[in-house]
């Protein structure tokens, strides 16, 4: 008679890295990247240690590999949403209107950049955010605008985008009374990214 299968325990087939990761993401947004601890994160979580030991050395790996997907979406994420935009106008303000309606995304990246000295964070922060910067001044200079005045107009739209999800993290309630995030990102393109005015035909009547 063949002998039974060894079962595998619950908590290891449960929780994938995916989850961990996930889990992790949730845990930076609401109380920051110190937070990241492994028995809270199994309380919350509802599994044992072992769980978190099937996947991970320790907590230093669980940061890295969240922050590692973190980056390659980010970094991929750009490009395969916003590429084939062919009118240079159109696709920076999509990618405009995009970024600010990601709040679980903006959010994150608010609690990562108050952690920006911890060394496990700073890489990934670093390298996404001049990824992004790059790709919104090569967006503005698809506008026929001069390098400097691109990379302007870049660093105030990106500093918007930063300023927006600090203040939204830090005083939501103020942020939400007071703000029309539509209205906010409208005004917001008008000024570094406004409409062309449609071509009249013929002459006005005098």
């Amino acid at each position: 008679m063949a002998s039974p299968k060894k079962k595998v325990p619950r908590t290891q087939e449960s929780l994938s890295v995916e989850a961990w990761c996930k889990a992790a993401v949730n845990l930076i947004i609401r109380e920051g990247v110190q937070a990241l601890a492994v028995e809270p994160m199994t309380r919350e979580l509802g599994v044992t240690k072992g769980s978190f030991y099937w996947h991970f050395e320790n907590r230093d790996a669980l940061v890295h590999e969240t922050l590692r997907r973190w980056e390659l979406d980010q970094t991929r994420d750009l490009f395969a949403r916003f590429g084939a935009i062919e009118d240079p106008l159109s696709r920076l303000r999509i990618l405009m209107f995009a970024a600010f309606e990601d709040i679980e995304n903006g959010l994150l990246f608010a609690a990562l950049s108050s952690s920006s000295e911890d060394p496990r964070v700073q890489p990934y922060l670093k390298q996404v955010s001049e990824q992004r910067l790059q790709y919104v001044t090569e967006s503005f200079q698809a506008l026929d605008l001069e390098p400097e005045e691109a990379r302007r107009r870049a660093l105030f739209a990106y500093s918007s985008y930063v300023g927006y999800f600090h203040l939204l993290r830090a005083i939501p309630d103020r942020v939400k009374a007071v703000s029309d995030l539509s209205a906010y990102v409208h005004y917001l393109a008008d000024s570094l990214a406004p409409r062309r005015e449609p071509a009249t035909k013929g002459r006005k009547a005098r």
